[in-house]
């Protein structure tokens, strides 16, 4: 008999471009995966007729109607009014001291360029602690481990970015291969390559690399 993985999944929904698509598979799930709403996201889970488990921040951009609304359905709310955290870095926080293990984010860009690049550096800053991912429409987007291994669909889109760099990346099952080369934000870029094997293999030496690899909807196998 397979046994049950014990990693524990939650998704942090932030005040950006919020698709509903992303979120099905998480909400119809059995059980549900637990939904932490970063502040002023829960606006919009309020319209979509989502209910979140968590909503966390410094509920300066939460509507208090919909405040009230989360309070009386037994919504945990955790206000948390440092300011040496924004309300994404919060609720990793939050789901981190609940011994989530993978957690993924989406909402994470979209409306402001500088919040955009903000989360970005706090995803590089959490990657090390916990298996964090951005997702949005598309694509999923992470800080690799030294060596990857994926399946994946031939002739599909993979980005690779160096943040700041990696080096002696080496790559396997790419149109355009990396053999002991560096990918340097500024320098060199890797981005819309394209996967021409079903396998995909990634290594680099050090540094830090950003993949963006398209989810196809399966987050969660």
């Amino acid at each position: 008999m397979k046994k049950k993985s014990k990693t524990k999944i939650c998704i942090i929904v932030c005040n950006g471009i919020i698709s509903q698509h992303i979120l099905k598979p998480f909400i119809y799930r059995t059980p549900p995966i637990p939904i932490f709403s970063a502040d002023g996201a829960s606006n919009t889970l309020y319209k979509l007729k989502i209910r979140p488990q968590f909503i966390v921040g410094d509920l300066d951009s939460i509507k208090r109607k919909v405040l009230n609304f989360y309070a009386g359905r037994k919504v945990t709310i955790e206000e948390l009014r440092d300011q040496g955290h924004n309300d994404l870095e919060k609720a990793i926080i939050s789901a981190i001291s609940k011994k989530f293990s993978r957690i993924f984010v989406t909402g994470f860009g979209g409306k402001r360029d500088d919040h955009t690049i903000n989360n970005f550096s706090i995803l590089k800053k959490y990657s090390k602690k916990v298996d964090i991912r951005f997702i949005d429409y598309e694509y999923e987007i992470f800080f690799a481990k030294h060596k990857e291994e994926f399946d994946y669909r031939k002739g599909e889109t993979i980005s690779l970015e160096g943040m700041p760099a990696a080096y002696g990346i080496r790559t396997y099952g790419l149109k355009f291969g990396l053999k002991n080369q560096t990918l340097e934000f500024g320098k060199k870029e890797g981005a819309l390559n394209e996967a021409i094997e079903e396998h995909i293999k990634i290594v680099f030496k050090k540094g830090d690399l950003l993949i963006f690899r398209k989810h196809f909807s399966r987050l969660l196998e």
